[in-house]
Formats: C-alpha cells, structure tokens, sequence
C-alpha cells in the first residue's frame, strides 16, 4: 500500500468543506489536483470513501473511519513534532541536581567525576541546599532531581523512598564523653544544636514531646558548616553520618550511636509529576542509580537501602 500524508491531508480538507471545490479553495490548490488525489487514494484503500451529490460530498462509513483515525493519526504527529523539538532544547541543557549538604559532602566530587567519565549525553550540574529549599527550587523548575530528606507528599511532584539513614550524635573529638550508644534523653540533655527548626530540629522536638522529654535545643543556625564549626567548638548535634565522615576520619569529630530510640530520616528521590523519571532513560537511568547506590555505600553502616531497584545486585 502507497499511502502518503499529502493524500490523507487533502481527503480531510475535503470532510471539513464539505465538498472538494472548496477544498480547493481552502488549499489554494486546482479542484482537478484535490480530485486527482481522492481518487489515488479511494484506489490504494480499495474502497469508496465519499458519496457523491449535487451539494457536494458526504463521507461514507469506511471514509468517516478514516478521518476518524486520521485525526489522531495527526495528533500523534504533532506530539511527535513538539517531543522531538523538545528532546533537542533538552539535550543542550545541563541535569540539574539537588544534594543535601551531607550527601554533597560524601559524593558531590566523585559524582560529577563520574558524569564526565560516562560522556552522558547532558551535562550534570550539583546543587546543595537544605532539603526545604531544595524541594522549593525544584517546583521553581530549577532543578530536574532533588534527593532530600523527609518530602511531603504534593500533588505536583513524585517522591519515591530510596534511603533510610541513622542520625548519629555528634561531638568535638576533643569534648567527647564516653563511647558506645548513648540514650536519646541523654543526648537531648547535652542542648544540641541543629541547622534551623525543620528538619532535623523538628523530628528531634516531635521525638521530645512525645517521650515527655525537655527540650532546650538551638535551631537558629541556617548552615551545615556553621553546624560543624559549633559543635568542633564543643558544642553537640544529631546528625547523618554524611555530614561529619570526613572530620570523623581526621579525628575532629566523635560520634556515638543514638539508642532508647533511634532516630531515622528518609531520603527521597524527587521529581516534577509532569516529567518523565529519569530512571526511565536508557541514558541518565544507570547513572542515576549508581548515585544513590555510591551515597548508601558512603554512609555505611549508618545507612540502609529501602528500595530494591538500588540494591548494589539490582
């Protein structure tokens, strides 16, 4: 069969005018043309698609069925024509990914090492911010992945569960008092300080109330690395071990265990509802996976992988 587009084209114009010497018309095309064409067409589908009339013409039931389909057929096209021009703008802009300052510290360098070394087909850009501003920056349209803590469910994005971390405590190595778990209300005791009154803050407040436990905590602090210098200064805080691994490592910061109960945070991939899941490109798919998986491996054994698509054997 030796359809063409042009052929259907002018068999639609026909239905809309409702007869072909408008059509015509409507082509700025010779009525000979357009009837030429109906004609090529009726023979390749082998069957009549019009019945004739003084009027003009009337679509038979094979001839409705075809506009029928023609119409989504062209639909579909100019979907096609729009993901196409689209997928092109795309390909010139950077992925634009939202860290926390924790997982930025852990894998922020390796990560873009990464990126570049697979020769991904877009660009990858880092953001670190707060989990807050992250999911604010993302419905801004900033950002097309954000991995943050404690998402609450909103009708325009897609949050999906992919790691659950342990908070630890944390202390100057130089302050430290005793080794091995201690209790929440002992750590609560000691007036930690977080980094603003969400988060963090506020589970270690909602964890209080509901133990019946004081709470006189400083939240008044905006930044992880004010965080930091606070409790090197002899301070004390609860924290994802991502934040503190590398002091810990050089000996700056100690860190205990938190028991009677342990406190969790849930890290979520996030995206726009209207966007296709990365997961889903054969392209950003692999590596968007071995992310989450470097960032769980990182925070072991403080860290614990809840969806099975980022197991290390998946």
């Amino acid at each position: 069969m030796n359809l063409n587009l042009r052929q259907l084209r002018y068999f639609a114009e026909v239905i809309k005018a409702g007869n072909i010497s408008h059509a015509a018309s409507q082509l700025e095309l010779a009525q000979t043309a357009i009837s030429i064409q109906i004609r090529e067409l009726e023979r390749e589908m082998g069957v009549r698609l019009f019945d004739r009339h003084s009027r003009g013409v009337v679509p038979t039931d094979a001839g409705a069925l075809l506009f029928e389909r023609y119409n989504e057929l062209e639909q579909h096209l100019e979907r096609t024509v729009r993901d196409v021009r689209s997928a092109a703008n795309m390909a010139t802009k950077p992925f634009v990914i939202g860290l926390t300052p924790s997982r930025m510290r852990l894998v922020g360098a390796n990560i873009l090492i990464d990126a570049g070394e697979r020769r991904l087909a877009r660009a990858v850009h880092l953001v670190e911010e707060l989990s807050f501003a992250l999911i604010e920056a993302l419905e801004r349209k900033e950002l097309n992945l954000a991995l943050a803590y404690d998402v609450e469910s909103r009708p325009n994005l897609v949050r999906e569960a992919v790691i659950e971390d342990e908070l630890v405590f944390v202390t100057s190595a130089r302050h430290a008092r005793g080794q091995g778990p201690i209790s929440f209300a002992e750590a609560l005791a000691e007036e930690p300080c977080f980094a603003g009154g969400r988060g963090i803050g506020s589970l270690v407040m909602r964890t209080a109330q509901r133990l019946s436990l004081p709470c006189r905590i400083t939240t008044d602090i905006q930044s992880v690395s004010a965080i930091r210098s606070r409790v090197s200064e002899g301070r004390s805080s609860f924290l994802p071990y991502g934040s503190v691994a590398d002091g810990v490592n050089r000996g700056i910061f100690a860190i205990r265990r938190i028991v009677r109960p342990t406190l969790h945070r849930t890290l979520y991939l996030v995206r726009r509802s209207e966007e296709r899941s990365p997961l889903d490109d054969e392209n950003l798919g692999p590596f968007v996976r071995d992310f989450v998986r470097r960032i769980h491996r990182a925070s072991l054994p403080y860290s614990t992988i809840v969806d099975s698509r980022f197991d290390d054997d998946a």
